[in-house]
């Protein structure tokens, strides 16, 4: 699916959803070559079983399991290189510019009362103050963190619920020392809590 965000989507003016023309083409490559092998694999099924049959030692045991294993791996390949040069090729750009935003999205279990405090976390542009960050696979609190390495700027969204009742909060700038204490943040370093360092700055016009 496209990476729908319920906060840049409602700003047309600043930011644009668009599909990665390099990234797309990348992904279609390899989901051809995974397709050429899965069909190899099929044809030639009965040849890889006659040579893995061959095989000696402790890899004997797993002769029987080549042949579909082959199968099975070209065909989950092709389905995955293939979904994702289809809905996983999309990026946010900033406009004027159209420099690309890498995105980062946390799923959080929560109530709207405490979206709003994550927001107020984010806004503060202080590490300690938003980390940790988990990521749950079930709630209706959505935060997403949009970095421009071009621009040196990050924007934060937090949006709680899905279809019409969803609430939104109004989209985080970060800047100077906020934006670079954001951006060096490794995936593992948002379940941890923040090393010690001061605030950044952030822009404070607010926009909804």
């Amino acid at each position: 699916m496209k990476p729908t965000d319920a906060v840049l989507s409602t700003m047309p003016e600043q930011f644009r959803l668009t599909r990665s023309t390099a990234r797309t083409a990348i992904f279609a490559t390899l989901a051809a070559a995974a397709l050429i092998g899965l069909v190899l694999a099929v044809v030639e099924f009965d040849a890889i079983v006659v040579d893995s049959s061959d095989m000696t030692g402790r890899r004997a045991g797993m002769s029987g399991l080549v042949a579909p294993g082959t199968v099975v791996l070209t065909a989950f390949f092709a389905f995955l290189f293939g979904w994702l040069a289809i809905s996983g090729s999309y990026t946010w750009q900033l406009l004027p510019s159209g420099a690309p935003l890498s995105r980062r999205v946390f799923r959080i279990d929560c109530d709207a009362e405490t979206a709003g405090r994550w927001h107020a976390a984010f806004a503060s542009g202080d590490p300690a103050q938003y980390l940790p960050i988990g990521s749950h696979k079930k709630g209706e609190t959505f935060v997403g963190i949009f970095v421009s390495t071009d621009e040196q700027v990050a924007f934060v969204t937090v949006a709680h619920g899905t279809g019409a009742s969803t609430r939104t909060w109004p989209l985080i700038t970060l800047r100077d020392r906020a934006y670079v204490q954001l951006k060096s943040l490794a995936t593992a370093d948002f379940g941890r809590p923040a090393q010690r360092g001061a605030a950044g700055s952030i822009d404070p016009f607010l926009r909804g």
